[in-house]
This record gives C-alpha cells, sequence and structure tokens, in this order.
C-alpha cells in the first residue's frame, strides 16, 4: 500500500505551489499593490485547505472515492468523480502545455513542440507509473536544488544594484479597488491556492494523519511567503507596468541584473525552476485525473489508463492551444468552472459529513 511521510507530503505542496507560479507577476493589475492581493488569497487559500483537511478526520484513511460514496451515495460519487477528473485533466492541460512552450522559448527554440511535449510526457507517464511514493520521493531530492536557485536569484538581485524599493510605494496609493479588482478576477484564488483541492485525492497516502493539517498549512504559508516575495522582487526591479507586459517577468529579472561577467546562462535558472515546478504541478493534476477514472470505471490497473491518456495528451494540447497567447487567454476564462470545484463542492461535501455525523450521533 502507497504511504508517504509529512515530510514527503509538505516537499509536495510546497513545490506544486510554487510550481510556475514563481515565473509570473500574480496580481499585477493592482501594480505595485500585487503582493497584498496575493497575501488576501493565500489568507482564503488557507480557509479554503481548512476545508479540504477537515473532510479526511472523519474519513481516516479512506480514498476520496470512497468517501464520496458514503456521503452522496453511489450514483452522485460517480458523477462528482467524473466532473473532478476532468477539472484535473483540464488543470493539467493547462500546465503541460504552459510548461512545453516555455521551454521550447527559453532552452530548445529550435525543438518541435511536439518532440518536447512527447519527452515531457514519457518521463511523466515512466515515474506515475512507479507510484506516487516515487513521485514524492524524487520531489524530496529536487526541492534543495529549486529552493537554492530561487533563493539565488532573490539574493543576487537585492545587490545587483537594480532593485528600486520605491517602485512598491505608495502603498494601497491607488486605493483599495484594484486589489479587490483583481481579487474579484477569481484567477488568483484559484491559482495557485484553490488548485490545492487535487490533495484531496491523495490525503489517504499520509502516513500520519493526524499532523496532516499542520504539514498542510506550514507549506502553503510558506509557499505564499515565496510568492509575495517573488512579486516584491520582479516589481522592485522591473516596475509594475513593464512585469504587466512580461512573458516571463522572472526571466526579464534574471537578464536585468548586471553580473553576467560572475555567473554566465543565469537565464538557464529560470528554466530549471520551470522544469521542476511545470513538470510536478503537471505531474499531481494528471495522477489525480488518473485515479479519479481508475475509480469511476473500476479499473483494477491504472496504468492503462495512464498510458493511454497520457499518450493522446501531447496531441490534444497541440489541438486545443494553437499557441501561447490562446493557451493564456483561456487560462483566464477557466475560472468560471473552476469556483465550483475548488470551493462549493468540498464546502457541501464538508456540510453533508457534519449533518451526518450530527444525525448519528442524535
Amino acid at each position: 500500500m502507497i504511504r508517504i511521510s509529512n515530510i514527503q507530503l509538505f516537499v509536495l505542496i510546497f513545490i506544486f505551489e510554487v510550481g510556475s507560479t514563481t515565473l509570473f507577476a500574480l496580481g499585477i493589475g493592482a501594480k505595485q499593490d500585487a503582493w497584498i492581493v496575493i497575501l488576501i488569497a493565500a489568507l482564503v487559500g488557507l480557509g479554503l485547505l481548512w476545508v479540504y483537511t477537515e473532510i479526511p478526520k472523519y474519513y481516516p484513511n479512506q480514498d476520496f472515492s470512497e468517501i464520496l460514496n458514503d456521503v452522496v451515495g453511489k450514483k452522485a460519487a460517480k458523477l462528482l468523480l467524473f466532473l473532478f477528473g476532468i477539472y484535473f485533466f483540464d488543470v493539467a492541460s493547462h500546465n503541460f502545455f504552459e510548461f512545453g512552450a516555455l521551454i521550447q522559448m527559453t532552452a530548445l527554440p529550435q525543438t518541435p513542440l511536439i518532440v518536447i511535449l512527447y519527452i515531457f510526457i514519457i518521463v511523466l507517464i515512466y515515474l506515475l507509473h512507479m507510484g506516487f511514493e516515487v513521485l514524492a520521493r524524487t520531489a524530496e531530492l529536487l526541492l534543495p536544488y529549486m529552493l537554492l536557485f530561487l533563493i539565488s536569484i532573490f539574493i543576487l538581485a537585492l545587490f545587483s544594484g537594480q532593485f528600486d524599493f520605491d517602485a512598491l510605494r505608495p502603498v494601497l496609493g491607488n486605493g483599495i479597488k484594484p486589489v479587490i479588482q483583481e481579487l474579484l478576477k477569481v484567477r488568483v484564488l484559484s491559482f495557485p491556492f484553490g488548485e490545492m483541492v487535487v490533495f484531496m485525492m491523495f490525503w489517504h497516502y499520509v502516513k500520519n494523519q493526524q499532523t496532516l493539517r499542520k504539514t498542510a498549512f506550514l507549506a502553503v504559508c510558506l509557499s505564499a511567503l515565496l510568492l509575495i516575495i517573488s512579486l516584491i522582487e520582479m516589481i522592485a526591479i522591473l516596475g509594475p507596468e513593464l512585469a504587466a507586459q512580461s512573458e516571463i517577468p522572472l526571466l526579464e529579472v534574471i537578464l536585468a541584473i548586471n553580473i553576467a561577467e560572475i555567473i554566465t546562462n543565469l537565464d538557464s535558472i529560470a528554466v530549471f525552476i520551470m522544469f521542476i515546478g511545470g513538470f510536478y504541478k503537471t505531474a499531481i493534476h494528471f495522477y489525480a485525473y488518473t485515479l479519479a477514472m481508475t475509480w469511476l470505471f473500476n479499473v483494477k490497473e491504472m496504468k492503462w489508463i495512464l498510458i493511454i491518456s497520457g499518450l493522446f495528451f501531447p496531441l490534444y494540447n497541440l489541438y486545443r492551444f494553437p499557441g501561447l497567447d490562446v493557451k493564456k487567454w483561456l487560462g483566464i476564462g477557466v475560472t468560471t468552472y473552476d469556483i465550483p470545484i475548488f470551493s462549493i463542492m468540498p464546502i457541501l461535501l464538508l456540510l453533508i459529513i457534519l449533518i451526518k455525523k450530527r444525525q448519528k450521533s442524535s
């Protein structure tokens, strides 16, 4: 039976939350106050995380399918599994294409995108076929390198002479309205904090269920801090206007640092971060989709769903996303059906559980 430690859970959540998020300027519509948007979004995300981690307290060591069957019945459980599975497949698709396109843009411009995507998916299929525990172990090995690279960029940027604290002032100079407008777009709530709903598929793998919530909260808090620092760095070096216009603000920050004589090929650091973040975000969502379909169709071996869906995945992405601009446009609209998945459905599930438990106890 698959079991992961709380440290491995922490690592998976941290990499998942940071993922490729540090590459982009989230909430930049609020200009110099974008970091406030992320801070508020993180607090809302922690509230949602409380809901996600409250459900397994009533069903320790039971998988998500078993929980749904007990809470809403088999027929409704199948419908919910299908909806969650399609959602995970869709989010995996966005991360997968974005990862491939950015790697082609920054590191392999002469390589056809389909080749990059198929190399990516073959590695992903192999790793997921080895099991969730192996995925967690590899993340555990790669996290220190990812942190080292990110911290190195932050320190080098701070002492590069390009860091301008005045770009962050005045705080709330345009009032609270731009901050609220960014929050109402929902994207900063669903990406990355609302996406934590995917871990409801994996809670039953954790050895120590008693400290599950503490581990998850710590990972999300630290990742939110890292995202805020990253955003402050982008605004301070590029300015809010350039940060908003840049396709990959983190890469622009690296290119703006005047230390090329000291460290060559610094942009390869951003590519490395893209690789780790994009790979694990895609892998976790794709594994969750595979689990949902396995439970839905009562398949004994999930490897066939994994292999068939995986080999079809690059072709589906190339058909769905003609280019990165189209992917970004679709990514903004995707939040319209994100909301029920990452907020309404889990909250309703928890309410039904609480009502049923009260009825049983009375």
